[in-house]
């Protein structure tokens, strides 16, 4: 019961944080009319981990993640009361405090992933955690493609500030779901935060799939970024849908990405893993430069739903191999490492992404990326030997 509990506390925040994390792309495209900004205010929603994440690994497994946790869900709680504030004043006095509230967000976010993902250990045996892992990326991706699909219905029936206190009810329900929840000690330490960080690097290096696996999360989070800066772009201008449309066509994801880790939880135990994760990756590749070429609504959409089904399947298999070769005492900062990875690579990615768009055109933005995402794959092919040799869990 504890597990479902938790499973729903997580739903809630996710679903509750891509709705600001779509909010601070969309309201940058449709309110402020500007690409470049919202590009910037993703990049304020994912790019703080780069600072932040190393301190949250490193307190996760100091003390209690529950704890952490709570303390970040307070900064997406700043964030989106931020956005309400931005939402109900003009735009052109607003847009300091719509990137400070990005900012909150990404800080939120730096703490929140890793300290729920690290959580899971509290609630299952060890032999369950990749199941229960791939279990929790289901609820991720769920609430990555559900948001844009809610975030698009509040606004056409009601209004922007209607999305950002739906956002803060989520909010305040998730950290409600928690106040029971495990409050494990993992340990204390008073060691140096970069003694710390040496050791798990110097773990990390006697375990080379666990490096290999982080490097495969950093090509597939290539893909986030201009999914959600450059997609709403590519249903609006490319394919010339209305905001209904646009958001059940970016709303594809969802149902794709439920498909990707539901086929994951099947392929985990049929399938060699480490070579699967590379194989997806390349076909994810292809698809997202497709999608920059492609014109007609159907043709794009079946190519979406290819590219992110198997782009679910690979980032399912990644964060349950980092749980299953990683050890319980520095579970927490490979954990921050992923989260860092997820989310500075897709704002990187995401800035580069809307750049490209403004300056030159979307699907040109799109077909940087895909080489891009193409080439380190092959090199991960050809160089991951230990990754290839990870067959089972």
């Amino acid at each position: 019961m504890k597990l479902i509990v938790f499973y729903l506390s997580c739903f809630c925040a996710f679903v509750a944080g891509h709705m600001l994390n779509y909010s601070a792309i969309m309201y940058s495209l449709e309110v402020f009319e500007s690409s470049w900004l919202a590009g910037v205010a993703y990049g304020f929603c994912f790019g703080p981990p780069i600072i932040f994440g190393w301190l949250a690994g490193a307190y996760i497994d100091r003390y209690s993640a529950k704890k952490v946790l709570l303390l970040a869900q307070n900064f997406f709680l700043l964030g989106a009361s931020g956005m309400l504030l931005v939402m109900m004043f003009k735009p052109q006095y607003s847009i300091a405090l719509f990137l400070i509230s990005s900012f909150s967000v990404g800080i939120a976010w730096a703490f929140v992933a890793p300290s729920r993902l690290a959580s899971l250990g509290q609630y299952v045996a060890t032999e369950e955690l990749p199941q229960a892992t791939i279990t929790f990326n289901l609820l991720i991706m769920v609430g990555f493609g559900l948001a844009p699909i809610l975030l698009t219905q509040i606004i056409d029936y009601s209004s922007w500030q209607a999305v950002a206190m739906t956002s803060i009810a989520l909010f305040l329900l998730s950290t409600v779901l928690l106040l029971n929840a495990p409050n494990e000690h993992v340990r204390t330490s008073h060691k140096h935060l970069l003694h710390e960080w040496q050791e798990c690097f110097s773990e990390i290096k006697q375990t080379p799939v666990i490096a290999q696996l982080l490097f495969a999360s950093i090509i597939g989070y290539l893909l986030m970024g201009p999914m959600q800066v450059v997609l709403p772009q590519v249903a609006e201008v490319q394919l010339g849908l209305n905001t209904v449309e646009k958001g059940q066509y970016l709303g594809l994801i969802a149902l794709s990405l439920i498909v990707g880790g539901i086929a994951a939880m099947k392929i985990k135990d049929k399938m060699p893993i480490g070579k699967t994760i590379i194989a997806m990756l390349a076909i994810c590749g292809i698809g997202i430069g497709l999608i920059g070429h492609i014109t007609n609504i159907w043709l794009s959409c079946v190519v979406l739903v290819l590219a992110t089904t198997m782009a679910g399947i690979t980032v399912s298999l990644i964060m349950a191999g980092l749980q299953h070769h990683t050890p319980s005492h520095i579970r927490g900062r490979v954990m921050s490492i992923y989260t860092i990875i997820s989310q500075v690579i897709a704002a990187m990615a995401g800035i580069l992404a809307g750049a490209i768009a403004q300056g030159i055109s979307v699907p040109v933005s799109l077909y940087v990326i895909a080489i891009l995402f193409l080439l380190l794959t092959l090199w991960l092919g050809i160089k991951a030997n230990s990754l290839k040799m990870f067959n089972r869990f």
